[in-house]
């Protein structure tokens, strides 16, 4: 067999097991679902599963770093000139990437103690914040730097954990004007 159509298959075979996962979780807790059960459902041979991953447990880490992965894609496809100027932009296509990966959206925002993707998402906002707004706006005190990016991380984290919660309703590009708008401005020229 070649190398691709085996790189197809696999990844066919992971599609199945994590859309079998997603349908799952939605179900019970994931604390409550089995390889087992999972393959059934997938029909697939258990062990494929394990071909691929330890547990339950490493299946969701696995989805949780790969979407980090490609959030951190679309984040790098936006230089520090759109930072300055279109933060909006940025913010929507977050958004946006977020509904199209929904079913795992939903499912790493459902767990009872923080993701690993939000913990990531958190760290990569903090340390873009760190360099890349610095220079754009020149903070001279660390501390209230820190401090205001400690705030505005939390606040689109949380922001994004909301939308999702609320079925996502709200149309991408809106969401990101919003966000825009509240790191910008405060509440003040939103709610006022």
């Amino acid at each position: 067999m070649q190398q691709r159509d085996r790189d197809r298959r696999i990844r066919k075979t992971k599609q199945l097991l994590r859309r079998s996962f997603a349908v799952l979780l939605a179900e019970k807790p994931l604390e409550d679902i089995t390889v087992k059960e999972l393959t059934e459902r997938a029909d697939i041979n258990r062990g494929t599963f394990y071909c691929h991953y330890r547990d339950i447990y490493d299946l969701k880490d696995q989805i949780e770093r790969e979407l980090y992965e490609e959030f951190v894609a679309v984040i790098d496809s936006y230089g520090v000139d759109n930072l300055r100027q279109e933060l909006r932009s940025v913010m929507a296509a977050v958004f946006s990437f977020l509904q199209r990966n929904k079913e795992f959206a939903v499912i790493i925002s459902n767990y009872k103690a923080d993701s690993l993707f939000f913990s990531w998402v958190r760290s990569e906002i903090f340390r873009r914040g760190l360099s890349e707004w610095q220079r754009i706006y020149g903070f001279r005190d660390s501390l209230q730097w820190e401090y205001y990016l400690d705030f505005v991380v939390a606040g689109c984290v949380s922001m994004l954990q909301s939308w999702i919660k609320k079925g996502m309703r709200d149309d991408p590009e809106e969401m990101g004007a919003l966000a825009e708008r509240f790191i910008l401005y405060g509440p003040g020229e939103v709610l006022g």
